[in-house]
């Protein structure tokens, strides 16, 4: 614990020190109190656009991910053939890393060569190659889509133990009472996965919310700056326009959130393990 505190604390105190300077390139520092997270919460700061698309990033890729892997764990909760295998096969995103999944996802989305606009393209739904990581109008939901396909299989793996935690009787007793399949999962199903549930999006939103690799390698925040996050424009900050006091404190402001879904993460987890 103590080498993890070291290892976390020590940085996030030089961050929060470094915010309150002005770094030149020539590593002349010159303390200037709060003007950077001024600077960050004005009118007209990229800080602001930025965190609206993390937000938009993270419920996004959330909900997708978790509409996607209970959709799959109650597919696999019922007794299908291969459960196993599928149950393996459902977990492979997970385990690829990062730089290779957003490689692969570059590929599918490629304008001349990609798989998607070659399948449209031969069944006739569109006319011309679709620019999924170059329009601005369609590159966040693209890559929102990249972050649902990475996350979905812990999503479902939770869930999939949640389910198989719901006490047989309780669909026997609500079925006695004339209730039906849509009845059984709002009434019955919904309610008792509810706390799994909030622990794992709670947790997802976590993750996704610092994601920076996969954003950046598919589009680098842009293009127009449609899909930058503040990983992202933390990061062009601190290396391409060398305002590192600037850098820290987008930094101290985004940990500052995360904080607070930590608390929101924790409460929820204790309130589970209490039930």
């Amino acid at each position: 614990m103590a080498l993890v505190s070291l290892l976390n604390l020590l940085p996030a105190a030089q961050a929060f020190l470094v915010s309150l300077q002005h770094q030149d390139v020539a590593g002349r520092t010159s303390w200037i109190g709060w003007a950077n997270y001024a600077a960050a919460l004005g009118r007209g700061d990229p800080f602001g656009p930025s965190l609206a698309h993390t937000i938009q990033y993270t419920a996004g890729s959330v909900a997708g991910a978790y509409l996607v892997g209970l959709a799959l764990a109650l597919l696999l909760s019922a007794d299908v053939r291969c459960r196993a295998l599928l149950r393996a096969l459902f977990l492979v995103p997970w385990v690829i890393p990062d730089v290779a999944t957003t490689m692969l996802w570059k590929w599918l989305y490629g304008d001349q060569f990609g798989i998607l606009n070659t399948l449209l393209l031969r069944a006739r739904l569109i006319g011309e190659p679709i620019q999924f990581l170059a329009d601005p109008d369609l590159a966040m939901a693209s890559v929102i889509a990249v972050q649902v396909w990475k996350l979905y299989p812990i999503m479902f793996v939770t869930l999939l133990a949640a389910l198989g935690n719901v006490p047989p009787e309780l669909y026997e007793a609500a079925r006695l009472d004339g209730a039906g399949r849509a009845r059984l999962f709002w009434h019955v199903t919904l309610p008792l996965i509810r706390p799994a549930s909030v622990v794992i999006s709670l947790l997802g939103a976590i993750w996704t919310f610092q994601s920076f690799d996969i954003v950046y390698l598919l589009t680098g925040g842009g293009p127009a700056d449609a899909t930058r996050v503040l990983s992202t424009l933390i990061y062009d900050k601190a290396f391409y326009a060398t305002d590192r006091g600037y850098a820290s404190a987008a930094a101290t402001l985004m940990l500052a959130v995360l904080m607070a879904l930590t608390v929101l993460y924790l409460l929820a987890y204790r309130r589970d393990r209490e039930s």
